[in-house]
């Protein structure tokens, strides 16, 4: 027997905001989601359809650094361009709205802090990848390399666009910043506010060409320095006055 709904919403995919729709968008998540709500709607049922840009990740901040501009100009310019394109090809959205909303903020916060009291989350440390040259931390996608898998060149810091394959930063061959196109290091890294140094070495371990320091050794690890300028640890930990 057929389950009846009272009510329906239908959502798709949020384009993000740094670039145009290309048909492929259109012909793979957009004109399918219109068809079946238009479907719906000749039906006479209580069918919403809603979307939006998405304004938030590396992808908008990447173009932004690249124009010389930033990330809310990128954003203004390609959700107008985005919602112009879906009202002239006729996907007939009830709601096309964008990640930056107020509506949005509430209630993308509202289900985190739910979840945080309700102590669903799991804190830990984690090690992540630092520019030297751009004097900042990396996102998975400001990482570039080879992938492990299928050996296909510009392989992002969490997936291969190539053969699909999930990653991890750290599995990337001969990785690399998107940001200067140098090699990042992970770890323990030379702070840009102070000329004062320590008397701490620290232990250099060198995987898929990128090296990574540490204050304990580590399996295949080499003391690389005996003094070192004063250091902060991927969360900003002072760890040397």
């Amino acid at each position: 027997m057929e389950k009846k709904f009272k009510r329906t919403t239908v959502t798709s995919a949020l384009p993000y905001a740094n670039g145009p729709v290309h048909i492929g968008h259109l012909a793979g998540v957009y004109v399918p989601a219109d068809i079946y709500v238009r479907y719906l709607r000749l039906k006479k049922e209580d069918v919403l359809f809603i979307g939006g840009s998405d304004e938030h990740g590396v992808p908008i901040t990447i173009r932004a650094k690249k124009e010389g501009v930033t990330p809310q100009d990128v954003v203004d310019r390609y959700h107008y361009l985005i919602k112009k394109s879906f009202e002239e090809f006729g996907v007939s959205f009830d709601v096309y709205s964008r990640t930056t909303s107020k509506t949005h903020h509430e209630l993308a916060s509202d289900f985190f802090k739910t979840l945080y009291n309700k102590e669903e989350f799991i804190e830990k440390t984690s090690e992540q990848y630092y520019d030297e040259e751009a004097k900042t931390f990396l996102a998975d996608r400001y990482i570039t390399g080879e992938c492990p898998h299928c050996h296909s060149e510009g392989a992002y810091g969490d997936q291969c666009e190539k053969c699909g394959t999930s990653l991890s930063p750290t599995d990337l061959i001969n990785p690399k910043s998107a940001i200067s196109g140098s090699k990042p290091s992970t770890g323990i890294f030379p702070s840009t506010n102070t000329k004062d140094g320590c008397a701490n070495g620290f232990w250099k371990t060198t995987r898929n060409g990128a090296p990574t320091y540490t204050d304990s050794a580590r399996a295949g690890s080499t003391w690389d320095c005996s003094r070192v300028p004063s250091a902060v640890t991927s969360t900003g930990v002072s760890l040397c006055p």
